[in-house]
């Protein structure tokens, strides 16, 4: 699972990373933003044309029939699974046709032990932003006219460093290589191609931690990096450094 991220990144850090331009639209960085606040986030399609666009998280898919579906709909989609991504109907067409990286600094998951959820803040080692593997679609609001463009982060199975932290699902989302990121939204890359790269990342290129205790609902009360700061739990002592 992946539905907490960080991305305090500015639109000029953004373009320097991934040698693109963005788009001129509004964009707040912030440190900790839940998918189910519905945000925009930033993306890169594969259009012929590279921009840093910015997606609804929680993927609509294209046949969906009224607003009410819609917005049941997207809180089941927020990630796709790398394992069932070409068969699911919600996903298979966006998979084919529609991939894109999803721009991040930084994401969150939760460790349990003895009944309690501990956060914990994940990030590249070199602690330079990344590129989740990432799908979206366009829905039409037919009762407003709206055209929402939305997307899914694609997990997959987790590797040494997030089976120890996301110790009950023991999933993750998919990092991609950065000499992988332009291929994954290559359109001419077929899927099956495409899937090959849903892999578990590296774990000696990541970084982790766990952090004090944080409310993602209240994503907008963080203002500033002293919640990514390294958090002491003595019950989890066992686990170790990462």
């Amino acid at each position: 699972m992946c539905y907490t991220i960080e991305i305090n990144l500015s639109k000029h850090a953004l373009e320097n990373r991934f040698g693109v331009k963005s788009r001129p639209r509004d964009f707040t960085p912030r440190y900790v933003v839940s998918a189910f606040s519905m945000p925009e986030i930033p993306v890169i399609a594969g259009e012929e044309e590279k921009v840093i666009d910015f997606f609804r998280w929680g993927l609509i898919p294209s046949w969906t029939r009224d607003e009410q579906s819609a917005k049941e709909i997207r809180l089941k989609t927020f990630n796709a699974r790398a394992e069932t991504i070409a068969e699911k109907p919600a996903f298979r067409d966006a998979f084919r046709k529609r991939r894109c990286l999803v721009l991040v600094h930084g994401f969150f998951e939760w460790h349990e032990w003895n009944k309690k959820k501990y956060p914990f803040y994940i990030r590249l080692r070199n602690n330079e932003p990344f590129a989740l593997a990432g799908i979206y679609d366009q829905w039409l609001n037919k009762e407003t006219g709206e055209l929402i463009t939305s997307v899914s982060i694609v997990t997959t199975e987790a590797n040494s460093i997030m089976q120890k932290i996301h110790n009950t699902k023991k999933r993750m989302p998919v990092i991609l290589p950065k000499s992988k990121e332009f291929e994954w939204i290559d359109q001419t890359v077929p899927a099956e191609k495409a899937g090959e790269m849903l892999k578990p990342f590296d774990p000696s290129g990541m970084d982790a931690h766990a952090i004090a205790p944080i409310n993602p609902a209240r994503g907008d009360q963080y203002l500033s990096d002293d919640v990514l700061n390294p958090y002491q739990y003595p019950e989890l002592s066992d686990l170790g450094n990462f």
